[in-house]
């Protein structure tokens, strides 16, 4: 009978364990009207039987989850720009990207119902052998659009902590489509960037995006601060 009962619980624990690491709690901008989010990986290039390494690109799908009613459409392509090999791809479930060696940029694109007017583009990393993530080498861009300003916050999905780096823009003008790039930078023969890509989030606005409540916290308090010593 314990054996039976263990042929049972261990299942329900892995299941639980992949279950609760396959969502990124994300913080998002108080004044988003709309936001499209991927945090599970469905696409990596196989290893390549021969030569070892993966070279595919591919497209993620639309969005696991979205906000609002704007988002009409989306997709995230992967690029791979330096083939990887074994362990690189998906992470032991389909919840990271990961390159050892080699590297990708991917491209989140969005359609939406209505014009808006500035995009805040987040992902969340996660670092190697317990250390903190730093950002890719090729932050976010969006043709046309100028960015404002940019910010990290912890992520605790549940098993990991990673964290999120996000970056504003101010569209040339309102538009309903949103493309953007983002991701390593590497020379062939050298190693990758030993970083997991956990989950993508593009959100919309018809204004300034407002920071993160930790960030919102943190100027209060500051500006708290600053009063209190005029005083």
């Amino acid at each position: 009978m314990f054996t039976s009962l263990m042929k049972l619980v261990i299942p329900i624990l892995l299941f639980s364990a992949l279950s609760s690491q396959a969502t990124v709690i994300w913080q998002p901008a108080p004044n988003a009207v709309s936001s499209a989010s991927w945090d599970v990986w469905s696409f990596a290039p196989p290893i390549d039987p021969v030569n070892g390494s993966g070279l595919a690109s591919g497209s993620q799908g639309a969005a696991q989850q979205t906000t609002g009613s704007l988002v009409t459409s989306s997709d995230v392509v992967t690029n791979v720009i330096d083939s990887y090999g074994f362990p690189g791809g998906l992470g032991s479930n389909p919840d990271t990207y990961y390159f050892h060696t080699g590297g990708a940029t991917w491209d989140a694109s969005v359609g939406l119902s209505q014009n808006v007017s500035h995009v805040r583009v987040s992902y969340s990393l996660l670092g190697f052998g317990g250390s903190p993530a730093s950002d890719y080498a090729l932050t976010p861009i969006i043709p046309g659009a100028t960015p404002l300003g940019s910010g990290t916050y912890s992520t605790d999905d549940g098993l990991i902590l990673g964290t999120v780096f996000y970056q504003d823009f101010e569209l040339a003008a309102p538009q309903s489509s949103v493309q953007t790039t983002f991701g390593d930078i590497v020379f062939p023969g050298f190693p990758g960037s030993f970083r997991s890509v956990d989950g993508v989030q593009v959100e919309v606005f018809n204004a300034t995006p407002i920071p993160e409540p930790s960030s919102s916290l943190f100027l209060l308090a500051s500006g708290l601060f600053f009063l209190r010593r005029r005083k």
